[in-house]
């Protein structure tokens, strides 16, 4: 909610001292603030905000009635829900998968991806092996910016993270993206090898990354060479 009123005053600071400046420069006359562009100014400012309005309504809608302990020395969750409450070892814990803005994907390939007013919003899909399922909010457990709670914890990256329990998209782990990255590096650095030398890689594999191995055997597969 911090981020949320910091951006907004941002925001409504930002045009009232852009909007005369620029007006005097392109009309060479004096704004003068009247009904008509405070209108025009509120639809913009309920646009800005509405997609952050719909997560933190879909944020509080399923975590209402949730609460969350996590005792890491003891290994172990305690979650309330509905006034429900029931504890679980972090060992029973079958799938857990943080569901993060697309602006911390660049923690991952460097795409210097811009922030936006959303990007802090998350949530964490956590299921245990008794068939329990959780979606817990970021405003209950703030774990955006810190390393995992629990061990191949999995990652998802969106543009607005409202909670979707049928997102069929395949999770991904950290370090699985990095490999796959570092791989698509070697194919651009590698396309302009001779066929010798992908050969010379290819059979001399334990000298090289298995990164570099990957993507020499994409090059060859796509100029269907052996």
């Amino acid at each position: 909610m911090k981020i949320l009123l910091r951006e907004n005053i941002y925001f409504v600071i930002g045009t009232i001292i852009i909007t005369p400046i620029y007006y005097y420069l392109r009309k060479g006359e004096q704004f003068v603030l009247d009904l008509l562009f405070v209108k025009i100014m509120s639809v913009i400012f309920l646009i800005y905000n509405l997609p952050n309005f719909i997560i933190y309504l879909d944020y509080y809608k399923e975590n209402k009635n949730t609460k969350i302990n996590i005792d890491t020395e003891n290994n172990s969750i305690g979650i309330v829900e509905n006034g429900i409450s029931k504890q679980y070892k972090i060992t029973e814990i079958k799938s857990s998968i943080y569901h993060l803005g697309i602006y911390y994907k660049n923690r991952i390939d460097n795409a210097m991806r811009w922030k936006m007013i959303n990007s802090d919003l998350a949530y964490w899909d956590l299921e245990f092996k008794n068939g329990d399922r959780y979606y817990i909010s970021n405003l209950l457990v703030d774990f955006l910016h810190d390393n995992p709670i629990v061990d191949n914890t999995k990652y998802r990256f969106r543009m607005f993270q409202y909670i979707n329990k049928s997102d069929s998209k395949e999770a991904v782990e950290l370090k699985q993206v990095e490999e796959k990255n570092r791989t698509e590096k070697f194919v651009e650095k590698f396309q302009s090898k001779s066929e010798s030398e992908l050969n010379e890689i290819l059979n001399n594999k334990s000298k090289y990354q298995k990164e570099a191995v990957k993507a020499v055997e994409i090059i060859m597969k796509n100029k269907n060479v052996g």
